[in-house]
């Protein structure tokens, strides 16, 4: 019988890997055998979980800890979120979700191309990107692809990146390999940065709006106080948080701001883990 790393869950913590893995928040993972497989900067890697104990392949310990934030108390996220009645719903019918701590860059690039309804596919544009500019990888017999660092798009070349069939993307993913490969140090500027200056350093990446660069933040620098208003959240909110408000002709943006307010004051620091949540359950629906 083969055997597989294992890495022991902390029976108090909450952890569900396949809620985890199947809400969308990051690209190419698909389940098979019971395992999930999936490509993390240059590594393909299996995992499963079995009660308190995850079995994993391809990757070290040190790696799976990090990647799905295993030190991160998550009862603080329930211990806010219990006492509203849709958020606690969704953390009953989500128990054990994490937001998981994935690459700044593959997640920059993910955020800037992907459908906001967050639709599974097996040919969306970080892989058709990956099969053509990335590094082949092996497991199980399974044929699978690195994203490609900056350097990479850079020496491919625009053509190479259009080939990839993204449309308009391809230009503005080069401009961001670009200025990426111009300062090494952004992922520490951005780490070091306080919200609005973070938020304000991607916003400045062509093709990245003050949205995108939220999800970024929520998905690649753990700023769980990250709370990006798209047109599901709008209707969430609208339907549960803010019934018979008016807020005159300009409503978008009103109310994106009554949105954010809101889950400033119900959720606090951790409004970005409580969006995550309402989200997937507003999408199972």
């Amino acid at each position: 019988m083969v055997e597989f790393d294992v890495i022991e869950l902390d029976s108090d913590q909450p952890f569900c890997l396949d809620k985890t893995l199947s809400c969308g928040q990051a690209p190419r993972w698909h389940q098979e055998n019971g395992w999930w497989y999936g490509v993390v900067a240059d590594s393909a890697f299996k995992v499963r979980q079995d009660g308190d104990k995850l079995h994993y392949d391809g990757v070290g310990s040190d790696f799976i800890s990090r990647y799905f934030c295993l030190d991160f108390d998550l009862w603080k996220v329930y211990d806010r979120l219990k006492d509203d009645v849709y958020a606690k719903r969704a953390m009953q019918e989500n128990y054990g979700l994490r937001i998981l701590n994935q690459d700044a860059w593959e997640c920059m690039v993910f955020q800037m191309t992907v459908n906001r309804i967050r639709t599974k596919s097996s040919t969306d544009r970080i892989t058709r990107i990956s099969s053509r500019l990335g590094k082949k990888l092996n497991i199980d017999g399974k044929e699978y692809f690195t994203f490609p660092k900056p350097a990479d798009i850079v020496n491919a070349g625009l053509p190479a990146l259009k080939s990839c069939n993204i449309s308009y993307f391809a230009d503005n993913i080069m401009i961001a390999a670009n200025k990426v490969l111009e300062n090494p140090l952004w992922e520490n500027e951005v780490n070091n940065a306080d919200y609005d200056a973070a938020v304000s350093i991607l916003s400045g990446f062509k093709g990245i709006k003050h949205r995108v660069a939220e999800w970024i933040l929520l998905f690649a620098f753990k700023r769980y106080e990250a709370f990006p208003v798209d047109a599901h959240i709008r209707k969430i909110f609208e339907e549960n948080y803010l019934k018979g408000h008016y807020f005159g002709t300009d409503t978008d943006d009103k109310f994106d701001e009554a949105v954010k307010d809101a889950a400033s004051r119900k959720f606090g620091d951790y409004r970005g883990y409580a969006l995550e949540y309402l989200f997937n359950t507003y999408r199972s629906q």
